[in-house]
């Protein structure tokens, strides 16, 4: 049987992308890098936590929430995926049912009114999660759910609500990681280099030289996928629902979207609704 392995769009062997919570006014600064160096992420949103217009700012503080308004405005980017944090932030593992229901439904709602797409991803707040908690992202709809648990390591989750990055981004790995992700060979598994962490953390901690020496470093490969975390969840996705045949040697693609494979150490494309001959 011929060796098959999932390629990302144009047959690239790996993709990167990022992941920052709650709705700091840092975030813009953050966007306005990802457009310089043609980056793409998800933003975690907390509704209940926008800040109202006629708030003031502490001196030196440097956590400070977006308004409603600069919201609309800075995430509505073609870079950007916007993603449920829940309508309050709630504690996953310490509340009845139907409040966290009704959290990640009131933020699901609201987001989806705000930017009039589908919301369907989520950053447990405090990173934390239980199977409670999971069956109930199901039940509500949600595809995948990060986590604050760093792999350090580049393959694609088993379980995509229990979605673990690479690693934060004031890990002293991270530029060792970055090093071992651009020379990886991907022989089999195609791979995807994740960070996260929160942009109000880069004024406390002086340290925004982080987002250049990254993003320098890991933009414009003509091998990676910049991509948000739903569009490669998505894509993974499609993917496993290739039907192959018994023998291995056609496969049809059900979805509505182009797939691509390495088959034998070459790539090929399968188009929505088509079979192929392998």
């Amino acid at each position: 049987m011929k060796q098959c392995y999932m390629r990302f769009p144009e047959g690239k062997k790996k993709a990167f992308t990022i992941s920052y919570d709650d709705n700091i006014t840092q975030d813009e600064r953050l966007i306005h890098k990802m457009e310089e160096y043609n980056i793409k992420g998800t933003f975690n949103i907390i509704p209940g936590w926008f800040s109202k217009e006629e708030d003031g700012i502490p001196e030196d503080e440097t956590y400070i929430n977006v308004t409603q308004e600069k919201a609309l405005s800075i995430y509505d980017n073609p870079l950007v995926e916007v993603a449920n944090h829940g309508f309050d932030h709630q504690k996953s593992t310490s509340l009845p049912t139907v409040q966290l229901m009704d959290d990640i439904v009131a933020c699901r709602k609201m987001l989806e009114e705000m930017y009039q797409r589908l919301v369907t991803g989520y950053a447990y707040p405090y990173g934390l999660y239980n199977e409670k908690m999971i069956q109930i992202l199901e039940e509500a709809g949600i595809s995948f759910a990060r986590t604050v648990q760093s792999t350090y390591h580049f393959y694609l989750p088993d379980n995509w609500l229990v979605l673990n990055p690479t690693c934060h981004h004031a890990d002293p790995k991270l530029m060792d990681l970055t090093e071992q992700f651009l020379n990886a060979t991907a022989e089999d598994d195609s791979l995807m280099f994740y960070v996260w962490g929160h942009t109000f953390e880069f004024d406390r901690e002086n340290n925004w030289h982080i987002v250049d020496d990254l993003f320098q470093k890991v933009a414009n490969h003509p091998d990676i996928w910049y991509a948000t975390n739903g569009e490669i969840c998505d894509y993974h996705k499609k993917f496993q629902k290739l039907i192959f045949s018994a023998n291995g040697k056609k496969v049809y693609n059900p979805t509505d979207s182009t797939i691509w494979l390495e088959v034998d150490n070459i790539p090929m494309s399968i188009n929505s609704g088509e079979i192929k001959n392998l």
